[in-house]
């Protein structure tokens, strides 16, 4: 029987809605639910870290948003995939590990008011969350839920890889998670003993079995109910019923950047205008509401190379060895990642801090078909790690079926254009250094390097992709403006809390998984401290 009332309704079972959930549930009186609009997440696919291939762009698994037509990029429309499940982007994502650096975090706390969440406040919660396997070192902790590792085995070209930054000048980084992301290193994933840690696997499957946790699948949220100014309840849509349930305490609204301020404008807080056109009853005239949206555009450089990777060692015929091995041992090919090793470099050799983040991956795909080339090959994705572009999210219409309007400027910004124009140079020079150059047998994509900065933009505009890192649509701040103050409390409303990504005020120079579990651990502590 779905429960009729809670102390605590937590509105998407994404990463942070998996952590609250779980760390919300810790007191046996607070009664709590998850309501998730996905189904379960615990099947092979999702265990297997090479399974994410075949869930992304299916629509049982995928939410495939599409956005409108971007000029930035030539009028091209994008698909954004989301994880539709338990767990949501840590069920789906490339598992790459990464806090990103002490600047982004004591930006937060002293440029715009965040107060709280500092680098040294939040290494606390990176800290309580992950379980390192590892050598020990401060910067890790090994007693929280989420199987944080060293890939089981790197491709000896992402260590030539970092080989060659060091060629280039890049510093090699030992511990990238003290907040010093200033070179090249092998990243760490999200794994456990070979298999993917999302966050519905670490910290919500345990919980499950206490009773006061309800955890609701296919549940779609419509809206919070609010009446005199105070969260009352939480609609939601399971199967072909409307129902809604009793808030007593909170409802926290956890259903990513691009939903998350969907329910927000269904609840009546947004731009006052826009929500009156549609028939919704103003809340609170919040003008901020789906604004903010940030995301990395992603480059990719491809080459052919001379030893096996990825995309050819998972060949049809080789498949059955593959899966025996990783069936007993959890290791070989389909326990890869796509990412195995990162850079951070400068666009320009005068700047303090720097903007291009470099993703590589021992493997490569086919430019026509967009499957594994028959063809050894790498990959790096260039992205600017702090983007200026911006865009919003808003209401199609005020049926929480229709998906929201992403209407985003991926490359809106000049300066992102070229710094990924200066980026994307260094890349070809790094590859073609002596610890990697050796290895290179020509080039897949572009198939020959852009000879000027108009063809590198044309190249960039043309192909440019999402990172999977959307970010920033209800964001926090110390000013009246922002969605949410440093609590994470919805600025005229009592008891409603947003938390994920959607909180970021600006992404940080990094991929954004182990951020939004930080942000549901931190929040979770609020939460709690502000019940007693």
């Amino acid at each position: 029987m779905l429960p009729a009332e809670a102390d605590f309704v937590i509105a998407g079972g994404g990463a942070a809605g998996c952590v609250l959930a779980a760390r919300l549930s810790e007191n046996p009186a607070h009664r709590v639910v998850l309501l998730e609009a996905g189904a379960r997440s615990d099947g092979f696919l999702v265990k297997m870290p090479v399974g994410s291939y075949l869930m992304l762009g299916k629509p049982a698994s995928d939410w495939l948003y599409t956005t409108e037509p971007d000029p930035s990029l030539l009028g091209r429309e994008s698909i954004w995939s989301a994880g539709k499940m338990l767990g949501g982007g840590s069920a789906i994502n490339g598992m790459v590990y990464i806090r990103g650096s002490r600047a982004d975090y004591d930006d937060w706390a002293d440029r715009l008011g965040c107060v709280g969440w500092g680098w040294d406040d939040v290494q606390a919660y990176f800290l309580k969350s992950a379980s390192y396997a590892g050598e020990s070192r401060r910067t890790h902790s090994t007693s929280g839920p989420l199987g944080v590792s060293c890939p089981r085995s790197v491709h000896k070209l992402s260590r030539a890889f970092v080989a060659a930054c060091k060629e280039r000048g890049l510093a090699e980084i030992e511990d990238y998670c003290v907040g010093d992301i200033d070179g090249a290193f092998v990243n760490l994933v999200t794994q456990r003993n070979g298999q993917r840690s999302s966050a519905a696997r670490a910290f919500l499957e345990p919980a499950m079995r206490r009773p006061n946790l309800t955890v609701v699948t296919g549940a779609l949220v419509d809206k919070v109910v609010i009446a005199d100014g105070r969260v009352t309840g939480v609609r939601y849509i399971k199967g072909a019923q409307i129902r809604e349930i009793t808030v007593r305490r909170e409802a926290i609204v956890s259903a990513s950047t691009l939903q998350s301020p969907a329910i927000l404008m269904r609840s009546g807080i947004g731009r006052a205008a826009a929500l009156r056109a549609l028939g919704i009853d103003v809340q609170v005239d919040a003008l901020e509401v789906g604004r903010n949206l940030q995301e990395h555009a992603s480059v990719q450089t491809s080459y052919f190379v001379d030893v096996p990777t990825y995309n050819t060692m998972v060949s049809r015929w080789r498949m059955p060895m593959n899966l025996l091995n990783y069936l007993v041992f959890s290791r070989g090919p389909l326990s890869a990642t796509p990412v195995e090793a990162m850079a951070y470099l400068r666009s320009r050799p005068e700047l303090a801090e720097p903007d291009i983040k470099l993703q590589f991956g021992p493997l490569a795909f086919d430019p026509a078909t967009r499957r594994p080339h028959k063809r050894p090959g790498v990959v790096v994705f260039a992205n600017v790690a702090k983007p200026r572009s911006r865009g919003e999210i808003r209401l199609r219409s005020a049926d929480p079926a229709d998906k929201p309007v992403i209407d985003h400027r991926l490359l809106g910004d000049p300066y992102d254009v070229a710094a990924l124009i200066g980026g994307l140079k260094q890349v070809d020079d790094i590859l073609n250094a002596a610890p990697f150059g050796n290895h290179l047998r020509g080039r897949l994509s572009p198939d020959a390097r852009p000879t000027s900065d108009e063809e590198w933009e044309h190249r960039i505009r043309s192909t440019a992709g999402i990172g999977y890192h959307p970010v920033g649509t209800c964001h926090m701040g110390g000013d009246s403006a922002a969605v949410v103050d440093p609590r994470l409390r919805v600025r005229g409303v009592t008891g409603l809390r947003v938390a994920d990504a959607s909180i970021m005020p600006i992404m940080p120079a990094a991929n954004t998984n182990a951020p939004a579990i930080m942000i549901g651990e931190k929040a979770a502590d609020l939460i709690k401290e502000d019940a007693r």
